[in-house]
């Protein structure tokens, strides 16, 4: 499956929509290639359904959930508006590259639904409700809570994020400040472009080729700033994108997390249960208590009739209820944290393969910009060259 988000359009002063361009095999589309418009909000759907029907994926970011900071003008102007359609495409090419959610019917919907409103507001029905072992979960997860038995795969992948993340600030940090020192360079270059050309005007013999040199270092000055920001807009966003798809990976970590401690929750609850009952069983007084209030206790509830044996056997009765409904949520629990890690440590692997992707197409727009800076570069001062040798220096 390939994917393209392509010829941007404001609509009716309120919105930009893009055309999302789709070539594929897969069945289920309507054709081999398919062509609809989106806007950003449909965008955030399609993140939004993903996010809630499969939190165990691991899903590549949307613009607007870093930062945009470094991009100049409004929503409408050119350049924020190309940065988005940018990365809106580098979003949908990971889904479509994804082995499992290129499959999903909310992205094939996405792509392909040509009456999109209606068919918005039917998944949107269609979206699950959180299951009952999620909602107790989520009751009894404690946020200072720590998990006991940490796996070791998952503490070797948090270590692998945190670095990256740190090598990936690392690198943010230092291109921001090359950047800031390009900006002040090219403000150097015009001042010396004008600098020359005042020279110029000074020098009469050769007013002509100084003021051609002048506007070669102003053109200069020009392409570099071209340079910068290519490399803002195409290096920084692939940057700040891979640090919020790393974010992403932690997200699905910690649910992972989540899910492991409501099982070790529950166990440690049917341990409790289980101590009950045996301390009754093992102890012939109700209460399960030797102590001297229990004593009392018992003398107190003989005078008023109580069938002390009876009253334990209903005690134990409730108590093994209790361990029963406990026994099955906790293998209930088990399953499902089990079943999340191993999706957990799957999704792992397939970002590690579009990081390297990643990676490797962030470093070639960086060498294709400055290759083409280079090139423009070495074409304006050969321009120059001729006009400056032919000034006549003889006596």
């Amino acid at each position: 499956m390939e994917v393209t988000v392509t010829d941007p359009i404001k609509e009716e002063d309120k919105y930009i929509s893009y055309q999302v361009n789709t070539k594929t095999t897969m069945k289920g589309f309507s054709a081999q290639n398919v062509s609809v418009r989106r806007r950003y909000q449909d965008f955030r759907w399609l993140y939004n359904a993903l996010s809630r029907d499969y939190p165990e994926r691991v899903l590549p970011p949307l613009p607007d959930k870093h930062r945009l900071g470094y991009v100049r003008g409004d929503r409408f102007s050119r350049e924020f508006v190309e940065k988005r359609r940018a990365s809106l495409e580098r979003f949908l090419k990971k889904i479509a590259a994804h082995p499992v959610l290129q499959a999903k019917k909310q992205v094939r919907a996405f792509l392909d639904s040509r009456d999109w409103s209606s068919e918005q507001a039917q998944q949107s029905r269609l979206l699950p409700d959180e299951s009952r072992l999620d909602t107790m979960g989520d009751a009894l997860l404690n946020a200072f809570s720590k998990i006991k038995k940490p796996e070791e795969r998952f503490i070797v992948i948090k270590d692998e994020i945190d670095k990256l993340e740190e090598n990936l600030v690392q690198l943010e940090r230092i291109e921001h400040r090359a950047l800031r020192r390009q900006e002040e360079l090219e403000v150097d270059y015009r001042e010396f472009g004008g600098a020359i050309t005042s020279l110029g005007n000074l020098e009469t013999g050769i007013t002509g080729p100084l003021h051609r040199f002048g506007h070669t270092v102003s053109n200069f000055s020009n392409i570099l700033r071209e340079l910068t920001t290519r490399e803002e807009a195409e290096f920084l966003s692939e940057l700040h994108e891979c640090l919020a798809y790393c974010n992403s990976v932690k997200n699905v970590l910690k649910l992972r997390d989540q899910k492991q401690l409501d099982f070790e929750v529950l166990s440690d609850l049917r341990q409790q249960a289980e101590s009950e009952r045996d301390r009754l069983m093992s102890n012939g007084r109700l209460g399960g208590s030797a102590s001297l209030g229990g004593f009392f206790q018992q003398k107190f509830d003989e005078l008023k009739g109580v069938n002390q044996e009876q009253a334990k056997a209903d005690k134990i009765k409730a108590v093994e209820g209790k361990i029963d409904a406990l026994g099955d949520e906790t293998n209930k629990s088990l399953d499902i944290s089990q079943a999340f890690s191993n999706e957990a440590s799957k999704e792992y692997e397939i970002f590690q393969l579009q990081k390297t992707r990643d990676l490797r197409q962030c470093l070639l727009d960086y060498c294709a910009g400055r290759l083409d800076f280079f090139e423009k570069g070495e074409e304006l001062w050969s321009q120059i060259i001729p006009d400056l040798e032919a000034i006549q220096v003889d006596i």
